[in-house]
């Protein structure tokens, strides 16, 4: 049976739990990365009218010479225009991986189009679900992100939906300092390395066993998709539940939310279709098992 995308996301639904999970102890909201950049406040970005999608402002306002980069994993195409070539490494996240990094100086921005039938759908935490022309997700791409140790006091990095088939990665401008009245000098900013995963493997294994009281699923994700926000999210349920039709319960697929958010890196996330339905809030407040 397939999955359909929930109206609301399961990751988001997560950050308006974290002050309850806070004032109960558990440590769930601490790592979920995804939820956060849903909760963070928008920041204004200047002249984006006057502006082209997928495109870099020059010193002389004119136009600059764009590049086109394709990505190819499986049935999935992905066109990448930007002003500088992006890099795209093949496998270096595990099979059926694609990393790419772009090169895009604070105002810049490149345009991600899917080639393939199907849409792209962009999640709140910045993650891009990609679907096939039946609605179902067959990819996902990570939230795109800035070197590490830079997150803090970089600029911000904004994916927005164009329409269907595309969306754009922008990095916001740099804006003036408080009190100045000179623009930020945006086009002498460095360029800023932006990388993201793109992947279609989501799944290493599933396996039935025995765990404290039943049968338990020991699923076990690959690390790219552990990390992909929202949408790697929605590639490991639907993996998951073409592998073994019995996951697609609403208690398991809570569980799953679950350790998703407040587990990643546990080696295997532990399902149990004989766990009460008693929703998420409730299944993160028992640390993913109910009782």
């Amino acid at each position: 049976m397939p999955i359909r995308r929930a109206a609301q996301s399961p990751l988001a639904a997560c950050a308006a739990l974290a002050a309850l999970l806070a004032l109960s102890g558990c440590g769930l909201a601490d790592r979920t990365e995804g939820a956060r950049a849903a909760d963070a406040e928008p920041t204004p970005t200047a002249a984006r009218s006057a502006q082209p999608p997928g495109t870099s402002r020059t010193p002389g306002g004119g136009r600059p010479e764009q590049r086109t980069s394709t990505v190819t994993l499986d049935d999935v195409g992905l066109e990448i225009v930007t002003r500088k070539a992006a890099d795209i490494r093949a496998d270096e996240d595990g099979p059926g991986t694609r990393r790419v990094t772009l090169t895009l100086a604070p105002g810049g921005s490149a345009r991600l189009a899917l080639t393939s039938p199907g849409a792209l759908d962009v999640d709140s935490d910045g993650s891009i679900t990609v679907l096939d022309d039946g609605g179902d997700p067959v990819a996902a791409i990570g939230p795109p992100a800035p070197p590490s140790g830079t997150e803090d006091d970089g600029p911000r990095i904004e994916v927005t939906e164009v329409d269907a088939t595309h969306a754009l990665v922008e990095v916001d401008p740099i804006q003036p300092l408080q009190g100045s009245e000179s623009p930020a000098p945006t086009d002498r900013a460095e360029p800023l390395p932006v990388k993201f995963v793109v992947g279609t493997q989501a799944i290493e294994s599933a396996t039935w066993g025995e765990n404290e009281g039943g049968r338990s699923l020991a699923v076990d994700p690959t690390d790219w998709a552990r990390y992909a926000g929202q949408a790697g999210l929605d590639l490991i349920r639907t993996q998951l539940v073409a592998a073994e039709p019995e996951a697609d319960t609403s208690t398991m697929g809570d569980q799953l939310v679950c350790h998703a958010v407040g587990a990643p890196d546990k080696s295997t996330w532990n399902l149990e279709p004989w766990r009460p339905d008693v929703g998420l809030i409730l299944t993160a407040t028992a640390q993913c098992n109910p009782v």
